[in-house]
Parts: structure tokens; C-alpha cells; sequence
């Protein structure tokens, strides 16, 4: 079945993924709509039956998830984001209406959202708005989108993200929409606020892998990228299977598991890891 639109989440808080389908029913009406779990664990019960909702299984980081999930989509077109978040009301119809007036095949529609109740407004997702963007290799009138509406066949064009160099979404992410921007490609604003996220400082939650790839990896990497202009003058399109150098199992996360070995759900995981689990 073809759908207007593909919700793509890489993911591990199932105690959250009714609840995400549920709010994306009512925040997308007009359109017909898939949701796509990347994840390691299986679905909850109340999806297993929905025949718009598929899972991929993969232990693999969250570029590689999102890169493997991708060309999964039953749709020309692709909103990424994440499992601890609802969706506003009626905020995906209005988004798609906006993005198929406005936007073409190589464009990208930064979908706004908040974190820990904050709403965030457009000039947050302004490159001049952020001081750790200062470097050589970033234009100061580019645009961030975290979470995005776009064109699956173009992700997969400019070879999706540099699952080689990072470990987590954020920096691949600022990586590939500064490389759809310097490819000829624009971002525009959704129209309304498309959700509310959780927000963890640190090590609270689950989010102890995600702040150490993030601090001792991800944004290193990033700032050297950006600095060497031999680095980021001529870096436009990957190798969209770069996915495939890096390794199946996300140890930071799920340590030296192998590709099927436990924990077998995300509230073990939790167990085993010491973290305090997270619903939405």
C-alpha cells in the first residue's frame, strides 16, 4: 500500500508507541499515513494488527537505524522523529498542506517542536541563533531541522547521514541538512508546532548513552568536520550504504549483546542498565 506520508522513529520506549499512534490519528486526518519503529523491540500488543504500522529490528545506533528505515518508506515522502513525544492536533495535516505548496523534491520542512513543555519558536532552528555553530564550514543563514518532513529519494541521493562518524541523530542530522542546503535545497518552517518531546539533562533517564556519544564522540567529530576546510569544503553526497561500516550492535547502548542477544524488552533493559524507565 502506498501512503501520502511515512512516520520514520527510530526507538526503545515501547511503553510509549500507543500512545505516539494515537496522537498522530489525530494530528494527520487528511493524509494517509505509516509509522515505521526502528528498534530492537517488538511492537506493543495494540499495534501488532495495524496494518499501517511496520517494525525493522535493529540493535544498531540511531543513524543506522534511521539509514536502514528509510528505503523502508511506503511513500515519497518522510517525517523522522523520535518515540517520546505526542503529536499536536491536527499539526501533520497542516505541515503537509504547507510543504507540498511550498517545497520541492531537494527541500526539507523543519518540523517545530518543544522539549520538556518549552516551545521552541522558528529563530531557535537558525543556525545564527547558536553559538556552538560558528565554525569555518557553516553558513550563518543556514537552517537546522532535528525532526523533518522530506523526500525519501533525496535523503537516499545525498547518501542520509555519516553513519560512520557519529553515533547519535544530532550532529549527522545538523551534518545533512547543512549538505542539502550547500546541495541547492532549502528548509522552510511547518506551520504550527508538530509536538512536545521529553527533555533529559545528562545521565537522567535512559539517556546516559545518548549524552556520552553526544559529549565524548559526536561533537568533537563535528567540530573538526567543520573546521578543516579540506574536511567540509567539497562534502555534498555520501555513500548512502556507509550504514554498513559501522557496527550492528550500538555497545554504548546495548554493550556486547551480539545481533539477537538480550535484553529482549525495553523495560529490561532499564533493569539491566540501572536506567529509570520513561513513558511519555
Amino acid at each position: 500500500m502506498k501512503f501520502d506520508l511515512s512516520i520514520v522513529i527510530p526507538g526503545i520506549r515501547t511503553p510509549n508507541w500507543l500512545n505516539l499512534y494515537e496522537s498522530a490519528q489525530k494530528a494527520c486526518k487528511k493524509y494517509t499515513w505509516e509509522m515505521i519503529f526502528i528498534s530492537p523491540f517488538d511492537l506493543p500488543e495494540e499495534l501488532k494488527e495495524k496494518d499501517n504500522v511496520l517494525l525493522v529490528k535493529s540493535l544498531g545506533n540511531v543513524p543506522r537505524c534511521v539509514q536502514i528505515g528509510v528505503p523502508k518508506c511506503n511513500s515519497d515522502l518522510f517525517f523522522l522523529t523520535v518515540d517520546d513525544c505526542h503529536f499536536a492536533e491536527d499539526s501533520l495535516d497542516l505541515s503537509l498542506d504547507k510543504f507540498f505548496e511550498v517545497c520541492g523534491t531537494q527541500d526539507a520542512m523543519a518540523m517545530i517542536y518543544g522539549e520538556g513543555g518549552n516551545l521552541m519558536e522558528t529563530k531557535y532552528w537558525e543556525v545564527k541563533t547558536h553559538g556552538d555553530f560558528r565554525l569555518p564550514g557553516i553558513d550563518q543563514s543556514w537552517k537546522i531541522a532535528n525532526q523533518c518532513i522530506m523526500h525519501k529519494s533525496y535523503f537516499i541521493e545525498l547518501g542520509g547521514f555519516d553513519c560512520e562518524s557519529f553515533e547519535y541523530m544530532d550532529k549527522p542530522i545538523h551534518d545533512f541538512m547543512f549538505r542539502l542546503q550547500k546541495s541547492g535545497g532549502k528548509i522552510e518552517f511547518s506551520p504550527v508546532h508538530c509536538c512536545i518531546a521529553s527533555w533529559f539533562p545528562g545521565e537522567e533517564g535512559d539517556h546516559s548513552p545518548i549524552h556520552h556519544a553526544q559529549i565524548s564522540h559526536d561533537t568533537p567529530v563535528f567540530n573538526t568536520m567543520y573546521t578543516i576546510p579540506s574536511l567540509w569544503e567539497d562534502r555534498i553526497k555520501l555513500d548512502y550504504n556507509n550504514y554498513e561500516k559501522c557496527d550492528k550492535v550500538w555497545r554504548r547502548r546495548f554493550g556486547d549483546i551480539g545481533d539477537t542477544g538480550v535484553p529482549q524488552t525495553y523495560l529490561e533493559m532499564c533493569q539491566q542498565k540501572g536506567y529509570t524507565p520513561h513513558y511519555e
